[in-house]
């Protein structure tokens, strides 16, 4: 009789790390070294820039492993680490973020582009056209919801946000992105966003 092995848990995983294990941690950054560098991305424009964020991300979350609420998801608490360098990122370089949507940007909500982000072949069109059209908060709201499948709870301590903000937020993305894309010409292309997704060569 075979025996089956388990994958601990992400917040397993953290719990070892609190206790010492630099093991445990290297795991940790394994599972979630895409989806940091992706999320990052998304707010540098920058292969580079989000490789070095993503690093020094990992490298201070386990140099304050201790201050981990394990009340919330490690990946919760790993992304508000990684929001904050991003931010002083963008700040040390004199990056301007995009203007925010106003009230006259609101979609019906007949259309939720949104949903496609994560999972359609448009994905990274769609992404190029959010990174253009959103401003840095609703991307990043729009990243941790639909392709880190988030809840706006979580979202909000990582944007540190109240959760009705981030709402706000998601309803604003979807129809600002829902506009655009109804105004789009069909057969418009634009270049896409390098997005890592499972089974990229890169």
């Amino acid at each position: 009789m075979g025996s089956s092995t388990t994958e601990p848990s992400l917040e397993g995983l953290a719990r070892e790390a609190r206790r010492g294990s630099k093991a445990a941690f290297g795991r940790l950054a394994e599972r979630l070294q895409e989806p940091l560098y992706n999320f990052l991305f998304l707010r540098t424009r920058n292969a580079a820039d989000a490789e070095e964020l993503a690093q020094e991300a990992f490298l201070r979350a386990w140099l304050r492993i201790a201050t981990y609420d394990e009340r919330w998801r490690f990946s919760t608490w790993l992304f508000a680490v990684a929001r904050n360098l991003a931010v002083s990122h963008h700040r040390s370089a004199g990056a301007r973020p995009a203007p925010a949507a106003s009230l006259e940007d609101l979609g019906t909500g007949d259309v939720d582009p949104a949903r496609d982000l994560a999972r359609s072949e448009l994905r990274r069109g769609l992404w190029d056209l959010a990174a253009r059209v959103l401003s840095e908060e609703q991307r990043d709201a729009l990243w941790l919801r639909y392709a880190e499948d988030l809840p706006p709870l979580e979202i909000a301590r990582i944007l540190g946000r109240r959760p009705s903000t981030i709402r706000v937020l998601l309803f604003r993305a979807r129809g600002r992105l829902a506009e655009h894309l109804a105004r789009a010409e069909p057969g418009s292309a634009s270049l896409p966003v390098p997005i890592k997704i499972a089974g990229d060569p890169r």
